[in-house]
């Protein structure tokens, strides 16, 4: 195995809660992606990270200022993971769950929603990294986030 096959076995051993990452961009289309690689960054100032391949729908809508909402996922919202990672249903995104579309979209019945704005773009690769200043957050009394590991829903 080369370098990269073996780094992605590796990672698939990491357990990783799962979100959707939402906006709306200046033209009122709405986007999302589903995303696993959130991570806080800071709690003074409030800010967190989530990393978003190029290639990706959502990444020309994604500017400085902007704003944007982090919806972590509860286990029983898989086919919202699954209509927000595939290219083929980019269109019906917004068709299905509970969306709150005033404003900056969000799950109503996510875990969690954390609005951010665009504080930082930073090109690596082939992924961009977005550092968000948090402005609000919501979360759900209950614990019961979606995970993922090894190609597979827990």
């Amino acid at each position: 195995m080369n370098l990269q096959d073996n780094f992605r076995k590796a990672m698939r051993s990491y357990i990783y809660s799962v979100s959707v990452m939402s906006n709306v961009d200046e033209n009122k289309k709405f986007s999302a992606i589903t995303v696993s690689s959130v991570t806080s960054v800071s709690l003074d100032p409030p800010s967190l990270l989530v990393c978003i391949n190029k290639s990706a729908g959502i990444h020309n809508s994604i500017k400085e200022g902007s704003s944007f909402c982090i919806n972590l996922l509860n286990k029983n919202q898989e086919d919202i993971s699954n209509l927000c990672s595939s290219f083929k249903t980019e269109g019906d995104r917004f068709n299905s769950g509970d969306w709150d579309l005033n404003g900056t979209p969000f799950l109503k019945s996510a875990q969690a929603n954390i609005f951010c704005t665009v504080d930082e773009l930073i090109s690596y690769h082939t992924h961009t990294i977005v550092i968000g200043h948090v402005t609000n957050s919501l979360s759900d009394e209950k614990i019961n986030t979606l995970t993922y590991v090894d190609g597979s829903y827990e």
